[in-house]
């Protein structure tokens, strides 16, 4: 994993819009290679060459999500959020948001998003879960009971070589 990063800069730099180097990489390099600032740096070089990606924009959300060593709910949100506003952005890009800034404390924006999935989502399903968890926050804002709308998520296991 030495030469990792080096191999995915060339990759990128010969085609800046082949989306895949950038996502396959930069896991590659936060997972197996134990690099997470290696990964960042290549997935902002994708966002920096496709900026309109809502694609990139999303898994760079995800790369925080799984982070190892622990979770960063504040990025990951800010990145589903954005990705949720881009062109070939997944679906569930918009749950995502709501749903890494509800459990990353963020209530008062998770509302928000909830609710405007409520809004707009033709997905019934969808519909009762964005109803579910809008409530269950509104509740424990009444209350002064964050913690009833916020459950802890376990950090991806980070294991090391013997």
């Amino acid at each position: 994993f030495v030469k990792l990063e080096h191999v995915f800069d060339v990759l990128t730099s010969l085609a800046p819009r082949f989306e895949s180097p950038y996502v396959f990489g930069a896991f590659a390099l936060a997972q197996e290679g134990r690099d997470f600032p290696a990964a960042e740096r290549l997935m902002q070089k994708g966002i920096a060459a496709n900026p309109r990606s809502g694609r990139l924009a999303f898994e760079m959300g995800f790369l925080y999500y799984v982070r190892p060593g622990g979770r960063d709910l504040a990025h990951a949100a800010e990145w589903f959020e954005r990705a949720s506003h881009l062109p070939g952005a997944p679906a569930n890009a918009d749950r995502f948001a709501a749903f890494t800034r509800q459990h990353g404390g963020d209530l008062i924006v998770a509302l928000q998003l909830w609710k405007h999935i409520h809004a707009t989502t033709s997905n019934r399903y969808l519909r009762d879960i964005a109803e579910r968890e809008a409530e269950r926050i509104q509740v424990a804002l009444a209350a002064g009971r964050r913690e009833r709308a916020i459950t802890r998520l376990s950090t991806p296991i980070v294991r090391t070589k013997p």
